[in-house]
């Protein structure tokens, strides 16, 4: 499974490499503002107690000097499935093509399949949540203008399931029963990328 993760990730890294050769970047906002878009696309590996998943994500934004604020949509198959929509902030050290930076995400988790019919009395029913993810990385050039981006940090999210039991009761007075499960999700990413 984990050589399986890692050859995903490494042939991720070098489409996305290879498309950004091609690609320009940096492109101006408007003449006079120091400002210019930017887009970072990425893959890893999600590690927690439930096992090691992967993770794909793409975030478009503008950066301003040492500065960078953007929105991301990703793929999360960690334990469930899901879709975080996010917000990007992250702060560049230095001025420079190659530089360490900081960054934090905040946002939704949302669920690829709502309701999971196990039988026919019972089921479960999941909830979107929260999404954060906060750490560290590393920004370097390689040919062109587009750059290799790494990052490791820490990731989270939370997901509901309540589980149902509706019985058929034709002749007699039925009762349904419901439980209500949390999952608080904590774990390690890994992610390596290109920024356009």
């Amino acid at each position: 499974m984990r050589i399986k993760i890692f050859l995903l990730v490494v042939l991720t890294g070098y489409v996305l490499i290879t498309s950004a050769q091609e690609a320009k970047q940096e492109r101006p906002a408007s003449k006079g503002c120091s400002c210019s878009f930017s887009s970072i696309n990425q893959a890893g590996v999600l590690h927690g107690g439930r096992g090691e998943y992967f993770q794909l994500q793409t975030v478009n934004g503008i950066r301003y000097k040492t500065w960078f604020a953007g929105i991301g949509v990703g793929l999360d198959h960690y334990y469930r499935l899901g879709f975080p929509v996010f917000l990007d902030l992250r702060k560049y050290v230095f001025d420079r093509p190659s530089t360490p930076f900081l960054y934090v995400d905040g946002g939704l988790h949302f669920v690829e399949q709502k309701k999971q019919q196990l039988s026919q009395w019972y089921h479960n029913r999941y909830t979107n949540g929260w999404y954060a993810d906060a750490g560290i990385g590393y920004k370097f050039g390689f040919q062109g203008k587009g750059h290799w981006v790494v990052s490791t940090g820490y990731s989270y999210k939370n997901i509901n399931r309540y589980y149902e039991y509706s019985p058929a009761c034709p002749a007699s007075r039925c009762y349904e029963s419901f439980e209500t499960y949390k999952s608080y999700l904590h774990r390690l990413s890994v992610k390596i990328g290109v920024q356009l």
